[in-house]
């Protein structure tokens, strides 16, 4: 009986364990790269310092809109439709529109 009952708790054990949350209280990010990293959008919509940026993040994902820090470049004026080059840090934020730690942003066109 004695035996029964502690493979029973090493059973109940390897269950907890394996049932466990292992995103490190990371719920609302993801790091795609310890690099930084590139992509180019299209503006869609600028609101002070921010804008809106249709772009693909990812490569292999679809596209989506992102939040980009435009103050990152006081020396450019950006406008809705403009082509840009956004570098960020490759932390993203999962919210709708995800948001990213902008490094830098360029005119491409």
């Amino acid at each position: 009986m004695k035996k029964l009952f502690s493979m029973f708790v090493i059973l109940l054990l390897f269950t907890l364990i394996g049932c466990g949350n292992s995103n490190d209280g990371k719920n609302d990010t993801s790091s795609v790269d310890k690099d930084n990293l590139t992509f180019i959008g299209t503006i869609k919509e600028i609101n002070g310092d921010t804008a809106i940026v249709s772009a693909v993040l990812v490569e292999g994902n679809p596209e989506g809109d992102v939040f980009v820090d435009l103050s990152v470049n006081k020396d450019e004026t950006f406008q809705v439709g403009d082509k840009i080059k956004v570098e960020f840090d490759g932390v993203i934020r999962e919210s709708n529109p995800a948001q990213i730690n902008t490094l830098s942003v360029e005119l491409i066109e």
